[in-house]
């Protein structure tokens, strides 16, 4: 079992290595929505998912996987849905775990493009500051 989590956790490493950190899920919200480029949203989704999504796609993706990490019960998922595009997806968060302090999260992002499902998985863990990064 431990290598099994071993193996599990090198491969999302290795899938989200050099991704960017998201914004804090506690920013303000009156600040106006969070800058979400692709590189912090590829961490999340996969750089290959994150490029057929729009800016608008990829906020409400960003949003979904911020309150999956954050609020969503294990194994429950947490939908999101472009009216405008057609493009929606479904987040789906594991059981909260620590590693070095940090709470962390598996998770398994499938997003629906022109009817083609694609899903990334990965791990990500809370900073003290309240950003997710991609666990390494």
């Amino acid at each position: 079992m431990k290598r099994l989590r071993a193996l599990v956790l090198l491969a999302s490493a290795l899938a989200l290595g050099g991704c960017d950190i998201t914004a804090s899920a506690n920013a303000p919200r009156d600040a106006g929505p969070p800058v979400t480029t692709g590189a912090a949203l590829g961490g999340l989704i996969g750089s290959k998912i994150g490029t057929a999504l729009d800016d608008q796609d990829r906020l409400l993706a960003y949003d979904a996987q911020i309150n999956a990490l954050e609020n969503g019960a294990a194994g429950a998922p947490v939908p999101w849905r472009n009216q405008r595009s057609g493009h929606h997806g479904n987040i789906v968060a594991g059981p909260a775990y620590d590693i070095r302090g940090a709470k962390c999260r598996g998770y398994s992002h499938t997003v629906s493009i022109n009817d083609q499902l694609q899903t990334a998985r990965g791990t990500a863990c809370r900073r003290s500051d309240g950003s997710w990064t991609a666990a390494s």
